[in-house]
């Protein structure tokens, strides 16, 4: 099966509650930080850029596929 964003007819009307986004993205899928992203929080912290908690607490998330990318499955 190949869903293709480019040819639904309710593209940009529908695109908040489409299932298909809905199975591949889990919506606000917290993951963990690689070592880069870490590393890079902690300069942060390190600069007070942010606080303690706040890079203690950082998290990375799912972003929605743009409209243009097809998926396969």
């Amino acid at each position: 099966m190949i869903i293709d964003c480019q040819s639904c007819p309710v593209r940009d009307l529908h695109c908040a509650d489409c299932m298909v986004t809905a199975m591949l993205v889990p919506q606000g899928a917290e993951l963990p930080l690689d070592a880069v992203e870490r590393a890079a929080v902690t300069r942060f912290a390190e600069a007070g850029l942010v606080s303690a908690h706040e890079a203690s607490s950082a998290s990375a998330r799912r972003e929605p596929w743009a409209a243009h990318i097809r998926a396969v499955g």
